[in-house]
C-alpha cells in the first residue's frame, strides 16, 4: 500500500541571493537582511533576526528560493520539507530535513535525533515513523499527490532504533 504525498515535499529550483520572506506575516514579507546564499544555506544578520516572531520553541519560520527554512534566535537555521505549502510540522518533537538526497529527523534545536538518514520518511505518530530505503516518488495522481513506491520499508523510534513489524 503506497501513502501519498503532496507535491509541495519537492523543493524548488533554489538559487543563490534569494530573499526570504516571513510566514508570519499576512503577505508573506521580505525579510531585509536575509537571504539564501546557496540552497540550503541563508544569511541572516543579527537585525534581521531580531525583527522575526518565534514559537514557544524559540523557531521561526522563513521561505526562500521555494525552500521552507526554521531559524532560531541565534541563526541557526535548517531546510526542511515542504509540507501543505509550509514548513514540515514537528511531530513528536522532530522534523523532517533533505540532506544529502535523503531524510533525516532533527529536533527543536535543529540538531539531528541520530545519524542514519532513509530515502524516505513520514512523519512520528505516537513515537513511531514509517520510513523507507530504495524508495521512490511515483507519478503524480489527478489530485497532484505522489506515492512512495518500492523500496524496503520499516519502523523506527524517536532515536532511529529499527522496530519489528506488528503483528
Amino acid at each position: 500500500m503506497a501513502a501519498l504525498l503532496s507535491l509541495a515535499l519537492l523543493p524548488g529550483a533554489a538559487s543563490a541571493g534569494d530573499a526570504c520572506h516571513r510566514l508570519d506575516t499576512a503577505d508573506f514579507a521580505a525579510l531585509n537582511g536575509c537571504a539564501q546564499t546557496t540552497p540550503g544555506m541563508l544569511k541572516i544578520s543579527a537585525a534581521a533576526l531580531a525583527r522575526l516572531d518565534y514559537d514557544g520553541n524559540g523557531l521561526a519560520a522563513l521561505m526562500a528560493g521555494g525552500q521552507h527554512y526554521y531559524v532560531r534566535r541565534d541563526g541557526t537555521h535548517l531546510a526542511v520539507i515542504s509540507y501543505d505549502n509550509g514548513p514540515d510540522y514537528f511531530a513528536d518533537g522532530l522534523t523532517r530535513a533533505r540532506i544529502d538526497g535523503r531524510i533525516g529527523y532533527f529536533n527543536v534545536l535543529l540538531q539531528p535525533a541520530f545519524p542514519e538518514r532513509f530515502s524516505w520518511g513520514f512523519p512520528f505518530q505516537d513515537g513511531i515513523a514509517e520510513v523507507c530505503n530504495g524508495c521512490h516518488e511515483g507519478e503524480p495522481d489527478a489530485g497532484g499527490h505522489t506515492a512512495i513506491v518500492g523500496g524496503t520499508r520499516f519502523r523506527i523510534d524517536q532515536y532511529g532504533k529499527h522496530l519489528p513489524d506488528p503483528r
